[in-house]
């Protein structure tokens, strides 16, 4: 009876080459899921931009920011459903994640830029208390439509501390980054 089947050699061998090729693949699929994570983190930053301009042009009550001033309405005003949940699986803050709308006129040009500030943490009032925060608390900081529209967008998405919550209750600071005179009025 002549039994034929694998050597122990040439099943060592197909193991090392399955470890190889899992080697490769997977650092590739993980890195994928992220750069999809962060992908939706961006289109969710549109989309509350996208809800904003819509609410300005529909609410007859808010006057569009004069000259060199700025709006600020945050996610709880925009009542934004399509934006609650982050790709994390972590609520967004409905009052620290907020989109501001700058008057840029220019040489009697009016023109609006958009600034979105989304951020997802892992308590109500994103204290980065908990021990694991770091790896919780994600978003992004403070970004024009411009650069969220832009080939690479990746570096406006945040992680962890870096995530600035404070950004609501900080208008100096909010108006340095967008380059406005003074906040005319804050939706919240």
């Amino acid at each position: 009876m002549n039994r034929k089947g694998f050597t122990l050699i040439e099943l060592l061998a197909v193991i090392i080459i399955l470890g190889i090729i899992m080697m490769i693949a997977v650092p590739n699929v993980l890195g994928m899921l992220d750069r999809n994570k962060k992908n939706t983190l961006v289109e969710h930053a549109k989309t509350m931009i996208n809800q904003a301009e819509y609410t300005l042009r529909r609410d007859t009550e808010i006057d569009f920011p004069s000259a060199g001033k700025a709006i600020i309405m945050t996610l709880k005003y925009l009542n934004t459903d399509d934006v609650s949940t982050s790709p994390y699986d972590i609520e967004y803050s409905p009052t620290k994640s907020f989109v501001a709308v700058v008057n840029t006129t220019s040489g009697g040009v009016t023109e609006y830029k958009y600034y979105a500030h989304l951020v997802a943490c892992d308590d109500a009032i994103c204290s980065n208390s908990s021990q694991n925060s770091i790896n919780k608390n994600r978003g992004i900081n403070l970004t024009s439509l411009d650069k969220l529209s832009g080939a690479n967008h990746f570096e406006v998405v945040k992680e962890g501390s870096s995530v600035d919550v404070s950004l609501v209750n900080n208008q100096s600071r909010i108006l340095s980054i967008i380059g406005a005179s003074s906040i005319e009025n804050v939706f919240q």
